[in-house]
């Protein structure tokens, strides 16, 4: 038995130096190597199996969450997401029965009022979310 949690411990690693640390079977490593060392005091297989499992799933729940916010690093808002939170003047009103629209970096966008509200056109807005292929917006005060 102690080969064998030594092979699963080793395919594990493997497995995760050629993913590129996209965490997928590290946890095993963990389960793996606790399991060798009962394996190695002779202690009974079920335990072994047990402690795999066990193990594999407290380092889930522990590396996982940690490693997330370091794997995923500073995200820098892309393309429409950079809008977001800017403002913006309406050349178009927003009616109850029709979108809006502004010009923002150049491009023209179709714009509906956060909470329903009609705005009139010239009001300057905030941008507060993006649905789709329209700007969410908020009348500024």
């Amino acid at each position: 038995m102690l080969t064998m949690w030594i092979i699963v411990a080793i395919g594990a690693f493997l497995i995760e130096i050629f993913t590129l640390g996209n965490l997928i079977c590290i946890w095993f490593i963990f389960g793996a190597l606790a399991s060798a060392l009962l394996a190695w005091l002779k202690i009974q297989a079920i335990w072994q199996y047990i402690t795999f499992f066990v193990v594999s799933i407290v380092s889930m729940l522990i590396i996982r969450p940690l490693a997330h916010n370091y794997l995923r690093g500073n995200i820098v808002p892309t393309n429409s997401d950079r809008l977001i939170g800017q403002n913006a003047t309406l050349t178009k009103e927003i009616a109850e029965e029709s979108w809006g629209e502004l010009i923002k970096g150049g491009v023209t966008w179709s714009c509906v009022s956060v909470d329903n509200q009609p705005i009139a056109k010239g009001t300057n807005v905030k941008i507060v979310a993006i649905e789709g292929a329209k700007l969410i917006v908020k009348k500024i005060d």
